[in-house]
């Protein structure tokens, strides 16, 4: 409903006049793709963020979480392009709010405030360690997406991350194996120093080697991986030295690599760990196959 063009006394003082009007409308594919007709001066649409939203429809994610498509007095598109596309290219119907009458300069004005997070959600739902466990769970999912050898490289892609609805889903099924194995290696994280490894990655390597629920070995095994303990000529302390010059010298190392041999240092490890001078993996490798502990 169209707010009224007078001035209302409150408290003493006059609110200030608008010509905005909202509502709630049913948004089809065909209201959609008539809604994006009047998308004149806005930004590019970018093709990948709309593959992004279309698959969220797909999946059944996409929800109707109360943000507004926008258009100014002009009757122009100003906010919500991206979606409209998504959803004139899918057979799917969401209920969203309308916005018109906003002033045509708006657009400076949109996006400035802080993005919420996985980790603000997962806070904002009661949930313990939640910055190391977001960051855990964005770790594990992309690791399964990388395992296939034409995307390893692609870690930073926005495809491989989840939504911050996929994190609160994924957290609410697997909270208490994910709370066990970050606050152990929080533990262990106090005493590294420096801090050679992020403790998102070495959860994500106590898992990988590990599972659900590590034995005690995986976790001495970290701490031979971060210099809390270190036995000369072992395979974990030859990588951890690595580490080390990379972290003092600020020659940053590729994760996969370090990954790959994290997993060789571990199978030398749990094979009575050896005395090792120096082993080596290539990122053009699969993994290595783990010995289980």
């Amino acid at each position: 409903m169209k707010q009224q063009k007078h001035d209302v006394r409150n408290n003493g003082t006059y609110k200030k006049q608008t010509n905005l009007s909202v509502g709630v409308e049913l948004i089809t594919p065909e209201k959609a793709e008539n809604y994006l007709r009047f998308n004149k001066n806005n930004r590019s649409i970018k093709s990948s963020h709309v593959t992004f939203l279309s698959n969220q429809i797909k999946e059944n994610l996409f929800l109707e979480n109360g943000e507004a498509i926008i258009f100014d007095k002009l009757g122009d598109l100003k906010d919500g392009q991206h979606r409209l596309k998504a959803i004139s290219i899918n057979n799917k119907s969401f209920f969203i709010p309308v916005v018109r009458g906003v002033e045509s300069k708006c657009m400076a004005t949109y996006d400035t405030g802080k993005n919420r997070s996985a980790a603000d959600v997962l806070k904002l739902n009661g949930f313990k360690y939640y910055g190391a466990i977001a960051t855990f769970v964005q770790s594990i999912h992309k690791y399964s997406v990388k395992k296939s050898k034409s995307s390893r490289h692609g870690m930073s892609s926005r495809s491989n991350t989840l939504t911050n609805q996929q994190v609160l889903n994924y957290v609410e099924e697997n909270y208490d194996w994910l709370l066990n194995i970050v606050s152990k290696v929080d533990s262990i994280c106090v005493k590294m120093k420096p801090r050679v490894l992020s403790p998102s990655y070495i959860s994500l390597i106590t898992y990988i080697i590990g599972g659900e629920n590590p034995k005690n070995e995986v976790y001495d095994f970290i701490k031979h991986l971060t210099g809390v303990i270190k036995l000369e000529s072992s395979a974990p302390l030859y990588l951890y030295t690595k580490l080390y010059n990379s972290k003092i010298n600020k020659e940053p190392l590729n994760n996969y690599w370090i990954l790959g041999m994290a997993l060789k240092a571990w199978n030398f490890y749990s094979d009575g760990n050896p005395a090792v001078k120096h082993f080596k993996f290539s990122v053009d490798q699969e993994l290595p196959k783990i010995i289980k502990s």
